[in-house]
């Protein structure tokens, strides 16, 4: 897979991406990286929520005003992190011609991904079954909170509600502590998204080689819960339900994340064996309490970790989490800085690897994305183009892909068929 050269796996092939909020719409953007040309379709009256439901934004133009719901919709981070480099189609999918519109687009396309209730795409005629009509080896790609399958198809498929539904959140909590906890922000999303591109893949292999399509049912909980399978096999095989730990191993004693000098400072660190726990002495300057005879063995270290814990913590808020990392990796030692997002965004190591970059977004001004997974290194794989503002690709859309003339779009734009612009009240 080589971007200077465009030799990437899916270069020609076209994509209609139908989704909204991130386990979508973070799908299509992996499918642009491939090389697919990815075509974003929104109505104006019902437009991916991500552009408005979460205000983490920031207006180019004048700050002494407020911005309306149409600048809102085109400068949301979490929309534009997750959109890059896509076409924007602003289509009215609940009227006739719109929806043909989406068919005639999906008849000139390889790929249809949508993730939105199972019940709308059999509503607007734009399911597996519509769509095939028109192409027949189209690779249909339904990515839902539950699947397509009953009794739980029609449940509201949040991040949280798929994460507590996916028997992770009962493995997450503080140590000893009964209360179970969220992991983040909706952790089912990205790991579902991921699950269903080695599905799409898997899929164009098979249509390369025998040119059949087919219908793609990825559910997010299940993608979730096969995460946990050591937990449920331990369970099935023993009845044994694993205890909360917070930060801690069942094994690896000790490991922890430890104050660091500094306000809200932290490093992480693991000792996974007797030799870790050698090299984790020679890191701190051999203190008296590590030779102690009680800590000789990994049972020993395990009964007695919070004392080792308070002799480490000792050791590391004397220092920063960087000179603390240093340290001990010098010797050997798994450890790691705890890092908040502007270290995160300065990390020499990630400049190294390219894995942000600077581009110019039409309404926000000099954005800093995420570059591609897998054009990282010396010369990364360029941002070609933001995130998309709203309809902003219409013309091109309909007049290079569908063929149709100026007078034909705007008579679409005259009967509000398609538009640049969300339908909604300014605040």
């Amino acid at each position: 897979m080589d971007w200077k050269t465009g030799r990437l796996p899916l270069t020609g092939m076209r994509v209609v991406d139908w989704t909204v909020y991130w386990a979508g719409p973070f799908l299509g953007m992996m499918l642009h990286d491939l090389g697919a040309e990815v075509i974003k379709v929104e109505s104006p009256s019902n437009w991916d929520s991500m552009r408005t439901v979460i205000d983490v934004n920031r207006y180019a133009g004048d700050k002494k005003r407020p911005m309306t719901a149409q600048e809102r919709a085109n400068v949301n981070q979490h929309y534009n992190e997750w959109n890059r480099g896509k076409l924007s189609l602003g289509v009215e999918l609940r009227e006739e011609r719109g929806r043909q519109i989406v068919l005639d687009l999906a008849a000139k396309s390889d790929i249809f991904i949508e993730n939105h209730r199972p019940g709308a795409k059999h509503k607007l005629g734009v399911a597996y079954e519509d769509v095939k009509a028109v192409r027949p080896d189209v690779i249909y790609l339904s990515l839902s909170g539950y699947g397509q399958t009953l009794p739980e198809r029609d449940a509201m498929a949040l991040g949280a509600p798929v994460e507590l539904a996916s028997g992770l959140f009962s493995l997450n909590g503080y140590l000893n502590d009964d209360t179970p906890a969220k992991t983040g922000f909706s952790y089912g999303d990205p790991v579902g998204a991921l699950a269903a591109l080695s599905a799409l893949l898997l899929a164009v292999r098979h249509r390369r080689k025998t040119g059949e399509g087919q219908y793609i049912d990825v559910a997010m909980r299940d993608a979730l819960s096969f995460g946990i399978g050591a937990a449920f096999t331990d369970w099935s095989a023993n009845h044994t339900e694993r205890p909360r730990r917070g930060n801690r191993h069942p094994v690896y004693a000790p490991q922890g994340v430890y104050r660091a000098q500094g306000e809200d400072a932290w490093v992480a660190i693991s000792v996974r064996d007797d030799a870790d726990w050698a090299a984790l002495g020679l890191a701190l300057g051999s203190p008296d309490w590590h030779g102690d005879a009680h800590y000789a063995d990994a049972q020993g270290r395990r009964d007695r970790h919070d004392e080792i814990d308070g002799h480490i913590e000792a050791w590391t808020s004397q220092r920063s989490a960087r000179e603390c990392e240093t340290l001990l990796q010098n010797h050997g030692v798994p450890a790691g800085a705890v890092l908040d997002l502007q270290q995160v965004g300065e990390d020499p190591q990630l400049a190294a690897r390219g894995a942000f970059q600077e581009i110019e977004h039409p309404a926000f001004g000099t954005e800093v994305r995420a570059s591609s997974q897998w054009g990282r290194g010396d010369e990364p794989q360029p941002i070609d183009m933001p995130a998309p503002c709203f309809g902003q690709h219409n013309h091109d859309v309909l007049s290079r892909i569908l063929g149709m003339d100026g007078a034909a779009i705007a008579e679409l734009e005259r009967d509000c068929v398609i538009s640049d612009e969300i339908s909604a009240t300014d605040d």
